[in-house]
Formats: C-alpha cells, structure tokens, sequence
C-alpha cells in the first residue's frame, strides 16, 4: 500500500485585544503594537504557513481637580508566519527504485520483476528504462485491457432476450480497444471518435491485436465505443439513462449533477442549480414522467443534462443493435415505447452540455473528445490505477489538479497518448519514494 500524501491542517489566524476603564476616575488613552510569530503548517501541496500574535499597549490619563488620573491603554498584535507549507512525512521520503520496480512490474507485466530485472535499477536513468521495457512487453497488452474492463464496467459476454430471441453479446470489444490505443501509443480520444476497427481481438500470449469493425444496423455509423453493441446492451435501460450513466461516470469522472449555475434558485424542497432553464425538460401533470418535480428532490438538477444526451442512445435495442426507431421504455403503467415529448420540450435539442449542442452521435463523440473534463479524467484513473486508489466516482478517490499538473500537461500536449502519462506517473516522486 503505497504512502501519499497528507492533508493539509488550516490554521487559525487571530488578533486579541485588551480593554479597561475606571469607572468615574479620569481615563487616559494609549495605544500598543505587538509582533505575533508565525507557524508552519505542513500542506500536502505546499501551503503557506499562518502567523499569530498578540501585543500589549501602554497607556497615560491625565485627571482634572483634585487627585491624579490613569489610563488604560490597549494594543492589537500582528502576526506574520513563514514556511514552506511541505508535509515533513514528504521530506522524509527516500527514493526507493526497487520498491518502486515491484509496484510497477505487477501493475504493467502482472508479475514481480526478475533477479536480474531488480539488480539492473541503480538510479532514475535505469529505472526509467525498465519502465520503457515493460510499456513495450506482450504482457502489458492484457494487463491494461484488464484495467480498461474495470474502469468500463464490461468484459466476457452475456446472454441478452431481443424479442423472443436469445443474443450472446460481447462485452470485450470496448476495453480492448481502448487497450489498443495505449499499447499502439494512438490518442485516447479516437474511444470517442474512431469510425472503424473499434471491435478488435487481443491474443494474450503474443499481445498481437487483430482488427475488425463492430457490426453496425441499420446504416448506423462506428462512434468510437458510444455505438460499441457490448456497451449498448450492457447499459440497456429505461429510457436510456444507464447508457448516459455510463459514459459519464465512466469519462467524466464524476456522477450526475454535473453542471451547476452560479446563482441557484431555491425551489420546491431544495435548489434548482442547473444552468439550463428549468423548463427546458419534460414535466407538469400531463407529462409521463414529470422532471420538473420538486415535492422530494430537484429532478431537474440531473435531468437537465441526462435529457439533452439520453435520446441519441435510445435507438440501440437490448442485444445492442441500432434501430430505426426507439427501442427504450417509459417506466410507467403499460410501460410504453419512449417518445421524444418523453425527455424533451418540442423546441428543445441535444447537447452534451448547456451551451455545447449536438445533433448526432459523431456530433457527441467530438464534444467528448474535446471537453478538458473527458480529457484529464483518463489522467486521473491512470493515476488511481498506479498508486493502488480505489474508484475515482464508487469511491470518491479525488486526484486533485495539483496532484498531476505535470503529467496532465505532457498528455494534453502530446496528443493525449496515456502510454506517455503512464511513464510519468510511475517516474514520479509520488510514486518512487517511500
């Protein structure tokens, strides 16, 4: 279990003030300055540290008739703090390329590394170029597929009932060739744009891919793996919001609600926060399902967004295959074929997000492939993936920007290559110190 770093403790800056008076007895006024010192929190990002302080002020009265006056004086102290902000668990971390090549040698070969393997790392050049070997080894083919299954949620086949027909359908074809584009060192954006040889095969002993196209219905067009039939059938639900679900949480790193205004409206039960207008989805009482409900929760929070996508999935039928007509349900009495006034306002049209409207399914790939949410979202989960996180959108295990600016910046820069990003992620201080 790999160490990482700690999060930051926020400190507490605060300024005390002394007052008096004496009732009847003449007053004086005075003032004071005072110099606090600073602490250094430790930030796991490098935070500055807080300064406290207090001062004391003098004070002189003079008193008029008889007797003699005195005076209080107060005094405001400033505080000035100087540090770093480092984390002294990150100072105290030593690099380790040993324990460092074990980690990766199971993570990209799925195996520990060999005697001579181990004995061949001495510094960052030879460690590096370990790294490189086993990037270009048979055996990383599978084992990145398999880390593409698990981020999908797909892998073998199952048994899907189309009509009275039973359809074995394979759920292989999308992880493997997101598996294809890393191994072939191609961008990781055609899983959104590629128009063919989006259904290969992978032989695991050799690593070799075979290419071959998806079977598609219907004149439908290859959309990257959005129109994969494993995917569509896998993800089949009511009205098509698994499949939204789906490439959301999958691409986009994070669950529904995903967009938010910046001047919610309190509404109903809660807040309408969505940027779209509130009635730009179906609702009211005639509507089958009514998403401008507000008696429990604000429907319209998510559904904004899922409306304007779902319909472009909703032709694809339960064994994956795209139809000409729509093939998902409404999940009310007689459960009815869902028509477009299901979802949507008669004036209303796609999107992928408010302001970003498409028309086609190649229109939504290309939103996708160029929206820098979908884009640093694959950096995010190849970071979890080495450093041994759990689920980036299950688990809550948030990669902050800080965390991969580096690796983010060499991936967006260089054609969105995620074997580059591995290299980096596993080169990393974060990943070779201990």
């Amino acid at each position: 279990m790999r160490k990482n770093t700690l999060k930051a403790l926020l400190g507490i800056v605060g300024a005390v003030a002394l007052s008096g008076c004496l009732g009847s007895s003449p007053t004086g006024s005075g003032s004071g300055s005072g110099n606090g010192t600073g602490t250094t929190d430790p930030g796991s990002n490098g935070s500055n540290g807080n300064g406290s302080g207090t001062g004391a002020g003098d004070g002189s009265g003079n008193g008029s008739g008889t007797g003699t006056g005195t005076g209080t004086g107060t005094g405001t102290g400033t505080g000035t703090g100087t540090g770093t902000g480092t984390d002294p668990n990150l100072g105290s971390r030593t690099v380790d390329y040993g324990q460092a090549l074990r980690t990766a040698a199971i993570k990209l070969v799925g195996s520990l590394p060999t005697m001579d393997e181990q004995a061949s790392v001495k510094d960052a050049a030879s460690y590096g170029a370990q790294i490189d070997k086993y990037l270009a080894d048979p055996r990383f083919a599978t084992q990145i597929k398999s880390y593409f299954s698990d981020m999908m949620k797909m892998g073998g086949t199952i048994n899907a009932t189309v009509g009275n027909a039973t359809v074995k359908v394979n759920l292989d074809a999308a992880p493997t060739y997101a598996a294809e584009l890393v191994v072939k060192d191609q961008s990781l954006m055609g899983l959104f744009t590629a128009t063919t040889a989006t259904c290969p095969t992978l032989n695991a002993a050799t690593g070799a891919f075979t290419d071959a196209n998806c079977t598609m219905t219907n004149g439908a067009t290859t959309v990257g793996v959005l129109t994969d039939p494993g995917a569509m059938s896998q993800f089949f639900s009511n009205m098509a919001f698994r499949r939204v679900r789906w490439i959301q949480e999958s691409f986009a790193c994070n669950k529904f609600p995903t967009e938010f205004s910046a001047k919610p409206v309190a509404m109903g039960s809660g807040q309408f926060t969505s940027p779209w207008s509130f009635t730009s989805i179906t609702g009211g009482a005639t509507a089958q399902i009514n998403f401008q409900d507000t008696s429990s929760v604000i429907c319209a929070n998510c559904h904004t967004t899922m409306n304007h996508i779902a319909p472009l999935f909703a032709n694809f039928d339960a064994g994956g295959a795209y139809q000409t007509a729509i093939q998902v349900h409404t999940p009310t009495p007689a459960n009815p074929v869902t028509t477009m006034a299901d979802w949507l306002p008669a004036t209303e049209g796609l999107a992928w997000r408010f302001g970003t409207a498409v028309k086609t399914m190649g229109d939504l790939g290309a939103a996708m492939a160029a929206d820098p949410v979908v884009q640093k979202c694959q950096v995010q989960r190849a970071w979890n993936w080495a450093m041994s996180k759990t689920d980036i959108v299950n688990d809550l295990a948030v990669v902050p920007d800080s965390t991969i600016a580096s690796v983010w910046t060499s991936f967006s820069t260089g054609g969105f290559k995620l074997k580059g990003a591995l290299k980096a992620i596993l080169t990393s201080d974060d990943f070779v110190k201990f």
